[in-house]
């Protein structure tokens, strides 16, 4: 199997066209006529990453997060000498390494969206932007705030931040990975009850908060975990069995602190 099909099997489920215009879903850097010898995945590409994929023998990295959007200058094996996306380049190419990802088309597909409600133990009911846009709706009639911020550290392995009061009774849950960003008009305006996402602006929290709109924040990366194993099992049901798919332990760089009474 070549890179070329690896990138291929992975658009025919998350579709290049559902992308946003900015983004660069696909390969970053690597020849897409390279053997694959093993492919790995995780959220992101990081020089640390990029090497943990080497030392299990891929030579393919498929990650959530592209490596750069616009190509970096200079590059570099030491990020402090140059960028982050740089360190990447340099050693992807040292290494042998493919870099490829799948970006916001796989944060609006049907995919990602039914594993929120997986995690959660919700039922999706539709989608925060009908027909074909982001976040997940949930129906959680009966649920509690303080409940759903159990389910969230449970399932997503993080102390969530809450906005709002843990007894309050809910029935419809918007569920957006990553970045809220600006959606807490639509939220409010489709009457959600709560949002859960990785992060918000504190003016957008606010907005919600004056709608009566509670909020319960996982963090960036601990949201969009997940979807390394996502990747994993889109890749399992396509490449050949003798293929072999690792997914990286990534864990969070952050933790939630409280000093000791």
């Amino acid at each position: 199997m070549r890179v070329s099909e690896v990138i291929e099997l992975l658009f025919e489920r998350f579709p290049r066209d559902a992308a946003e215009p900015w983004d660069r879903p696909g390969l970053s850097v690597g020849d897409p006529d390279a053997r694959v010898a093993g492919i790995a995945c995780a959220l992101d590409a990081t020089p640390r990453t990029i090497r943990a994929a080497h030392e299990a023998g891929c030579n393919v990295l498929v990650t959530h997060h592209p490596a750069f959007l616009e190509p970096p200058f200079p590059v570099t094996p030491d990020i402090r000498d140059g960028s982050i996306g740089g360190s990447c380049v340099w050693w992807a190419a040292r290494l042998g390494v493919s870099l490829v990802s799948m970006h916001t088309n796989l944060d609006r597909s049907d995919a990602a969206l039914d594993l929120a409600a997986e995690l959660l133990g919700l039922e999706r009911t539709g989608r925060l932007f009908e027909p074909d846009g982001f976040g997940a709706w949930l129906r959680a009639v009966g649920v509690t705030t303080g409940e759903l911020a159990r389910r969230c550290r449970d399932s997503f392995g993080c102390a969530p931040v809450v906005w709002g009061q843990d007894g309050r009774r809910l029935e419809t849950v918007a569920f957006s990975s990553g970045s809220f960003g600006g959606f807490a008009s639509q939220a409010i305006a489709r009457g959600a009850d709560l949002v859960i996402a990785g992060e918000a602006g504190y003016h957008h929290l606010s907005e919600l908060a004056e709608a009566g709109v509670d909020a319960i924040l996982l963090g960036h990366d601990a949201s969009e975990l997940p979807y390394a194993a996502l990747l994993a099992r889109t890749l399992a049901a396509g490449v050949s069995d003798d293929t072999s798919i690792e997914v990286l332990d990534e864990g969070l760089r952050w933790h939630a602190w409280a000093a000791e009474e």
